[in-house]
């Protein structure tokens, strides 16, 4: 990754005029706007310079060799000739000269560069003592040093130290040069780079737009320094996960770097890098491919092959063959960053081993693990000698070198090595930090392949604590991308679990206890936040509460960076005494908006089984599944340690244990699932031949469950990848019965909704509100408040040639719900808008008799998924690019203000479908509502003619005004359909699902206005 953009201050060296005529050197002093007694210390010397310009030449001729080697890189060579120059302007100018504050800050940035930040800092404190004491304490060159004092504390982590340095550097350069000057910019760019590594990124982001208004007004919209700030200001999007706002910005500032600075400069080829950078995130392999090796080829054009930042572009382009698989690729590029940094840093470099501990596992990906050992024993002598036996780095070679002994079945030595990395990394960390996870992990599946499974899940209940901690935090910044990407990062781990317990440990309950708590930890976890998380907690919150809230979310975002950047320069006991400074002011903040009435629901609630047990009730049990990868303890190389994936179910009832069993392989089911619905959604499919498929289905899925269910009636399903997509309620058990028949069904994310579903509801802002019969070819009047307005971003390209055809029986249907609720109010024709939904707020039931869309899944490179599902509203036959247009996306409807809506009714074709991502659940509708705020659902996830749909939806009602429950409701006008004969095949009622709370709902006409 690129380092964050430091800005190299410029020095005015004043002390080079000495042997100039005094009078000369006055004037200039005159023309800076110095004042007399200011600028008397620097004319004083003046008139007896002259014997002595030989001197202070050849020292401004070492000072700027010294400047050259440094910048080329080459610390170890610039050192020698800065420290000779510093030297001779001190003997002949005196200690307190501006010529030595100038090579005391010079050398300061060069053992700061060579990791020596306690010299360092003396010699920038010394430059500012003496900048002051001739200056003043507001001059430029005093702010000069105040900011390069402050880069370094920040570079330590010493964020509190440096922030007052920024600000006070800040105040002196908007003082003397005004708001909008590039001096001004530049203290601004380090003040937000400095909110941006502690993830306070509401903070930095309007810093960084003024730096980009200043450029833009002062230098012209084409300028450099444009597009350095449009490149930092990317990467803080690219901090939060904002890919798609990140791109365009890295795009306009190649641009710019190209035309103004040439196609080969170093600051394009750094741009490259951080464009190749986020699409490598995003997967785009192909696309950042071109980028890697056009940078690399600038920097080694331009720098010389034997540079650092030749050595970054090739362990980038390392890393993306690595994460493709292309070994053969990656280990030259690993050898030659190798070659780089032991040649410029030295043998002995932290770096170095860095670099060694790479190739080392990459050798052991390929297998060839007698070339990875010495590697990774080079790199624990160097850290040892370096950093000395304590230290995290050490520790994560430690890890690296067990992970190896496991692979080899030197299981022995690969214990006391995960001891010991496991002791450092939590003496340094306490129990917070991603690289614990990973050493619990390896030591548990280390434990399972010596047989040792008790130990094993010990090991694997300590990491699912520390994971929730993690978890809390990661999942408390960012977008929706970033904390999917994280949750990526789990996975092993609850492969790790649920394999422990299946398939080591089938007996134990605290195993399957455990499996469990690991499942429901991560699946639909960004759902869970994105519903209860802050942005809802927000929007319930009186103002005088909110401003709790943004602290409170600042401060958990501080202490999110702060653990998962690591130690970096802190020392464990300073890394430690910051984190509990954090953790302390986030526990005060809790309690401050719990006293002040606020209710954090499951912003502050942990995830964990019994917490979910407490919401079941007698008679209903939770059927988890999921969709996991057994571990294989045969295996040798890392691409076989997990078989072909399976199914799994856990079930959990009020008061017993977990119990689980495994199911068949994915894929069959999958396949099965597939073929199922096919069969489903045609009417003129043979019955025989749908409970055919839908018996043997259910042979794979349901049937290892029964015996377990006894007299259950009420079935809470958490389904998992392709079983998102199937109707359980079209299952046919042993007795030729459909499951609909023996069960309700309740559909959920995952088990961790009924935590959700058990907080004090939102009373309703609004009474019933029926969307139905729209004008497909005509739409109203657009009086969209524009905050509401739709992007183009916010369509699928592939939307442009979809049409629609009318819906007659819905202008029927929401004729007879209006007579069955008075009160509603109900929107159709050319009146029933995508404007209308969006102003909608809190209607306690929402009604939509329309068209839904799924397109199908296709690899366009950042097409959010969201923006392939929705609902065609008035106008959609007619719709221009963007706007009001008749569409409304998922992604749209994900803003919809459903806070205190009980109720949705999608009375819709294909409602219920999306794009299955497993573990996080369905991109569709029914995750965007969700979102908004919706309680509970019923959808679709198949056509069914507007007539028959018209019916079923009156009955519906009719059955909830009788009071049923929401869930129960649709099961008995399904079971009526099911026993009428004329519509008893599945395709006319197995359609419809219901999801989320299953109470009655109260229509009883007394709504809110």
């Amino acid at each position: 990754m690129m380092r964050p953009h430091i800005v190299c201050e410029i020095e005015l060296h004043l002390s080079n005029l000495f042997a100039c005529r005094w009078v000369h050197v006055f004037n200039l002093a005159l023309a800076l706007g110095l004042c007399l007694s200011t600028a008397w210390p620097l004319i004083a010397p003046a008139s007896a310079a002259a014997p002595i310009a030989g001197d202070l030449a050849e020292a401004e001729r070492l000072h700027q060799r010294s400047l050259q080697l440094w910048q080329q890189g080459d610390y170890a060579q610039a050192l020698e000739p800065a420290e000779q120059a510093m030297a001779v302007r001190e003997r002949l100018l005196g200690p307190e000269n501006p010529d030595v504050a100038a090579s005391l800050n010079h050398l300061g940035n060069l053992l700061a560069d060579r990791g020596d930040y306690g010299r360092s800092e003396l010699l920038y404190e010394r430059a500012l003592a003496i900048r002051q004491k001739v200056f003043g304490s507001k001059h430029p060159s005093v702010a000069a040093s105040l900011n390069n004092l402050a880069a370094l504390q920040a570079k330590q982590g010493r964020y509190r130290e440096a922030e007052p340095l920024y600000e006070r550097a800040l105040a002196i350069r908007e003082q003397v040069f005004g708001p909008e000057h590039p001096e001004v910019a530049k203290t601004l760019i380090n003040l937000a780079a400095l909110f941006r590594k502690q993830g306070r990124y509401r903070e930095a982001e309007p810093l960084y737009e003024r730096i980009l208004a200043i450029h833009q007004k002062v230098l012209g919209p084409e300028h450099p320094e444009v597009a350095k700030t449009l490149n930092n200001l990317a990467l803080l999007y690219v901090d939060q996960g904002r890919y798609r706002e990140a791109e365009p910005l890295y795009e306009r500032a190649l641009a710019i770097h190209q035309k103004v600075l040439g196609p080969d400069h170093p600051q394009v080829a750094k741009t490259l890098n951080n464009l190749a950078i986020l699409q490598t995130k995003q997967g785009r392999y192909r696309e950042a491919e071109p980028l890697y090796e056009r940078a690399l080829a600038i920097h080694q054009k331009v720098l010389g092959p034997d540079h650092p930042d030749v050595a970054v572009k090739l362990n980038n382009l390392a890393f993306l063959y690595v994460d493709q698989g292309r070994y053969r690729e990656a280990e030259p590029l690993y050898e030659r960053a190798l070659a780089i940094h032991q040649k410029v840093l030295g043998p002995d470099h932290p770096q170095v081993a860095a670099n060694l501990n790479n190739l080392a596992l990459l050798h052991v990906a390929q297998g060839k693990y007698l070339e990875a050992e010495p590697l990774l024993k080079h790199a624990l002598v160097i850290h040892h000698k370096t950093l000395g036996p304590e230290h995290p780095d050490e520790a994560q070679v430690l890890h690296s070198l067990a992970v190896l002994y496991t692979s080899l079945g030197r299981y022995r030595e690969a214990e006391p090595l995960l001891e010991q990395a496991l002791a450092i990394h939590q003496k340094a960390f306490r129990l917070q930090h991603p690289i614990i996870v990973s050493i619990l992990q390896t030591f548990a599946s280390l434990r399972l392949k010596q047989a040792r499974p008790a130990e094993a899940l010990g090991l694997l209940q300590e990491r699912l604590d520390v994971q929730e901690r993690l978890l809390g935090l990661n999942l408390a910044v960012g977008d929706e991308a970033r904390k999917r990407d994280y949750l990526d990062t789990l996975v092993e781990g609850v492969d790790l679990s649920v394999s422990a317990h299946l398939r080591y440990a089938p007996t134990e309950p605290a195993a399957a206890r455990l499996a469990l708590g690991a499942v429901l930890q991560r699946k639909s976890r960004v759902l869970d936040e994105l519903t209860g998380g802050l942005a809802q907690l927000r929007a319930r919150l009186a103002p005088g509460q909110q401003g709790l809230l943004d602290q409170l979310a600042q401060t958990r975002s501080t202490l999110a960076t702060l653990v998962f950047r690591g130690l970096q320069q802190d020392t464990p006991e300073q890394y430690k005494a910051r984190l509990d400074a954090l953790e302390r002011q986030t526990r005060q903040l809790e309690t401050d908006l719990a006293a002040s009435g606020a209710e954090l629901g499951t912003l502050s609630r942990p995830v964990t089984v019994d917490a979910v047990q407490q919401q079941l009730h007698a008679g209903t049990v939770l059927v988890e599944l999921v969709r996991y990868r057994p571990l294989n303890p045969a295996a040798t190389r890392k691409a076989d340690r997990f078989a072909p994936e399976h199914y799994a179910a856990f079930l959990l009832s009020s008061d017993g244990p977990v119990w689980a069993v495994e199911l068949a392989e994915a894929a069959v089911i999958d396949r099965m699932v597939l073929d199922l619905r096919a069969l489903l959604a045609n009417a003129d499919t043979p019955v025989v031949a749908v409970r055919a498929l839908a018996r043997q289905l259910d042979s794979l899925l349901m049937q290892p469950l029964r015996a377990r269910l006894g007299d259950v009636h009420t079935l809470w399903i958490a389904p998992d990848a392709q079983l998102n997509l199937l109707p359980f309620g079209a299952l046919v058990d042993e007795q030729g019965r459909y499951l609909l028949e023996r069960f309700e069904l309740v559909y959920l994310s995952s088990g961790r909704d009924l935590i959700r579903l058990s907080d004090l509801p939102v009373p309703p802002r609004q009474g019933p509100l029926l969307v139905a019969a729209p004008d497909f070819d005509n739409a109203g009047p657009p009086a969209v408040n524009a905050a509401h307005r739709s992007a183009p971003s916010l369509r699928s390209a592939d939307l442009a040639e979809l049409r629609v055809e009318g819906l007659p029986g819905s202008a029927k249907e929401a004729a007879a719900l209006l007579a069955l609720l008075p009160g509603a109010r109900s929107l159709t024709g050319a009146a029933a808008t995508e404007n209308a939904l969006k102003e909608a707020h809190g209607p306690l039931l929402l009604h939509v008799a329309t068209h839904g869309f799924f397109l199908e899944p296709i690899s366009r490179v950042g097409e959010n998924p969201l923006l392939r599902s929705g609902l065609a509203l008035a106008g959609f036959n007619k719709r221009a690019s963007g706007g009001e247009d008749g569409v409304l996306t998922a992604l749209e409807a994900m803003g919809l203000d459903l806070e205190g809506t009980e109720l949705v009714v999608l009375s819709a074709c294909d409602t219920g479908l999306g794009e299955v991502a497993g573990g996080e659940g369905i991109y569709g509708l029914r995750r965007a509502l969700s979102i908004a705020g919706a309680r509970s659902q019923m959808f679709s996830l198949w056509q069914v003619g507007d007539t028959a749909t018209a019916q079923l939806m009156v009955a519906y009602y009719r059955q909830l005004l009788a009071g049923w429950g929401r869930s129960e409701a649709l099961r008995r006008v399904q079971l009526d359909l099911l026993q009428g004969g004329e519509r008893a095949h599945p395709y006319w009622w197995a359609a419809f699902v219901a999801t989320g709370d299953r109470r009655p709902l109260a229509l009883n006409g007394d709504y809110p206005r």
